[in-house]
């Protein structure tokens, strides 16, 4: 044992570690393995290890999504040998952790330091431990992580910063109309806009209000996560020194879902109607006409399919048809020429026919009238 793992380096990247001269079992000299020094074996330093030093390398730039997306080689299998070739891969931080808890055959030390370090990693970054689970497209993936909330309907998007700078004379406050709000995002298909009016005019605040159907609830989200994507989303909007303007001097827009809350706080900062609203499961608005989308979309595929195989079959059959025609006009033509020939043969037939008829009658008539001819000379002579 002790053989494999110098062999694997294990010594040469712990040191301070030795094996005892008759069992070959690994016996810890510093603290920064066994726990001699609780200080100086902090998650930075095993970080640091050579055995994990690449793994991590690899992990710092990644996002958190990203990190449990990929699959990873299990560097404590190698044991900090660069000629050792792992091939198993695991998927996400979960999937690694969940390999080194259950080793046992080799490195053993190493496996449970790399549980250690991860396990303190996934704690500091936040990364959600648990099993990497099958995710059949983009909707149902959020099935049991908002499957039983409930969600505004119809769809809306708070947009913000949609007012615009008081001017010395002005009383009220100004800012976008709804007509120039739907312009604005028109490509997405809200259906109509609203903005909140208070005793000091424009609010600052309007609403993308959508299709009251998955289709309009999609094309809601569509901007929500493109609000994102541009770091004008909620959490943006809240935080402190966002700026309202760009260089041009264009108000800078920001959006995203709306929920109960910022209904309840839009109506009660605008003096006009209330915008009515419910707030409904996000199972059975969302999820459920995903699940059915889905499904009408295999069908189609299915019948897509379908109908390119019948293409095939009857372009297929539609050659073999032709192949058969030009065959059968072939046959036809050999069968007019044996019609000619034979009919050509008939008529010299016919035609020898009555040559021989024609003969034998001259023959037997020739042959009466030498009979006769014979009798009367008989007669005569008598």
């Amino acid at each position: 044992m002790s053989k494999t793992l110098q062999k694997r380096g294990f010594r040469a990247s712990m040191p301070g570690v030795k094996t005892s001269k008759g069992k070959g079992k690994i016996v810890s000299q510093t603290s920064g393995l066994e726990g001699k020094n609780e200080n100086e074996d902090t998650h930075q330093v095993m970080k640091n290890f050579k055995v994990f030093k690449s793994l991590f390398e690899s992990l710092e730039p990644l996002s958190l999504r990203n990190i449990n997306n990929k699959e990873w080689g299990c560097p404590a299998c190698k044991g900090g040998d660069s000629k050792v070739k792992v091939s198993d891969r695991y998927k996400g931080i979960q999937g690694l952790i969940e390999h080194a808890k259950v080793t046992k055959s080799c490195n053993v030390g190493w496996h449970q330091k790399l549980v250690k370090v991860l396990e303190e990693e996934v704690k500091r970054r936040k990364v959600a431990c648990t099993m990497a689970q099958h995710v059949y497209g983009k909707w149902l993936g959020l099935e049991n992580a908002c499957g039983e909330c409930e969600i505004v309907w119809p769809p809306i998007i708070i947009i913000q910063n949609t007012n615009l700078d008081l001017s010395d004379n002005q009383q009220r406050a100004m800012g976008m109309g709804n007509k120039e709000l739907l312009d604005c995002f028109k490509q997405y298909k809200p259906s109509k806009a609203k903005f909140a009016y208070g005793q000091k005019g424009h609010c600052g605040v309007s609403l993308l209000i959508f299709e009251d159907s998955i289709d309009g609830y999609l094309e809601a989200d569509y901007l929500h996560r493109n609000f994102l994507r541009e770091r004008r989303g909620r959490d943006n909007w809240n935080e402190y020194g966002m700026p309202n303007q760009n260089s041009s001097g264009k108000r800078i827009l920001y959006g995203y879902m709306a929920t109960s809350e910022d209904m309840e706080d839009f109506n009660k900062h605008s003096t006009k109607a209330k915008v009515k609203y419910d707030m409904v499961p996000y199972q059975l608005k969302v999820i459920e006409p995903v699940k059915k989308m889905k499904e009408e979309n295999g069908r189609i595929t299915w019948l897509e399919k379908k109908i390119d195989e019948d293409r095939e079959s009857t372009k297929y059959l539609e050659e073999k048809v032709n192949d058969m025609i030009k065959r059968l006009d072939i046959q036809q033509q050999e069968m007019k020429i044996l019609m000619a020939h034979a009919y050509e043969r008939d008529e010299d037939c016919k035609k020898g026919y009555d040559f021989l008829e024609n003969f034998y009658k001259q023959q037997i008539d020739q042959l009466k009238e030498g009979g006769k001819e014979n009798i009367q000379k008989e007669k005569i002579g008598n």
